[in-house]
């Protein structure tokens, strides 16, 4: 029974720290980041914006560490448009990371969603469903923002997907795959075996 109890303890406690919303780095067809789907037929390409969005995530600045993975290779990425000067190294598909400098040192402050730059789509080919997703970056082993601290430490946020001709309820869920877990407490969990 201990056995038993103590097992539930740890997946609850796994559980809800994979479903926590530590900020989303993700793609979007405008700057509120309401929309997480287009549709883009082939010959045809569209301005993506990517956007952090804050949620229960931390302030930050303006350094990035990524990398675009799609779906289909009837798609591609032309040349970002960052939001300021930016310094970029690599490549939004083998693994890019950028610093932006927009004057002054900037830092997200108080807002909930964050522009970061415009990266066009170009559909050459592809008929049906695709997606983009945010992530990884390979040199840092996540999707990478740097937090507005003196120090400017690096910190890991969540990757978010679009999808091309087809659906999205989230970026972090497009296709609603992930059940969300109930936070209980530790006296809730010991009722269920009295």
């Amino acid at each position: 029974m201990k056995k038993l109890l103590s097992v539930m303890i740890l997946v609850l406690l796994f559980a809800g720290a994979a479903n926590a919303c530590d900020g989303v780095l993700s793609l979007f067809t405008d700057q509120s980041a309401d929309k997480c789907s287009a549709v883009l037929t082939a010959c045809q390409s569209v301005p993506m914006y990517l956007m952090y969005v804050r949620g229960d995530g931390p302030e930050i600045t303006s350094g990035f560490a990524f990398r675009l993975q799609k779906s289909s290779s009837g798609a591609a990425f032309l040349e970002p448009q960052w939001a300021g000067t930016a310094i970029a190294y690599g490549s939004l598909q083998d693994g890019i990371d950028v610093v932006i400098h927009t004057g002054e040192r900037w830092c997200s402050g108080t807002e909930t969603i964050s522009y970061v730059g415009t990266i066009p789509v170009v559909n050459f080919s592809e008929s049906g469903e695709f997606t983009v997703s945010v992530v990884d970056a390979p040199n840092y082993g996540g999707v990478i923002v740097t937090l507005c601290t003196p120090s400017i430490p690096l910190y890991h946020v969540i990757g978010g997907t679009f999808v091309f001709n087809g659906h999205c309820k989230s970026p972090e869920d497009p296709y609603g795959t992930i059940t969300a877990v109930a936070q209980s407490s530790w006296g809730g969990i010991k009722s269920l075996y009295r």
